[in-house]
């Protein structure tokens, strides 16, 4: 079987390709468009790799990799961002995201780090 994804971004164009491109690779996705839904969707869900947008209304994307790594510890996180946030990014890679990658993003790129991440992590149930 293959992974649970969740995908967080704040714009709905980004989280429908992704997931539409997931879901398309034969991932369970599930989508949250902000920090609370992600933090609720973990509690529900674990999930294999989280693609979180690290700007986002509310709690951004660091906040809330906090919350979800307290939740779901073995979950791979990468971060994405259009903007240039390195203080963000440096924080979220402390925090233990596994990746970040920039939009546009290419994705052959993302579908060989979910690869590398899913292989790191092992087997999931």
């Amino acid at each position: 079987m293959k992974a649970n994804i969740l995908v967080v971004d704040d714009l709905k164009s980004m989280r429908v390709t992704l997931g539409g491109i997931l879901e398309d690779e034969g991932y369970n996705v599930v989508l949250a468009e902000n920090g609370y839904q992600a933090i609720e969707a973990a509690k529900q869900t674990s999930f294999g790799l989280i693609f979180m947008d690290i700007k986002m209304p509310g709690i951004n994307g660091v906040q809330t990799l906090r919350e979800v790594k307290k939740i779901n510890p073995q979950a791979a996180v990468i971060m994405m961002t259009a903007y240039s946030v390195e203080d963000l990014v440096k924080e979220a890679l402390e925090e233990g995201a596994y990746a970040v990658v920039y939009k546009p993003f290419d994705i052959e790129n993302i579908l060989s780090i979910i690869e590398s991440a899913l292989f790191h992590l092992g087997p999931t149930s």
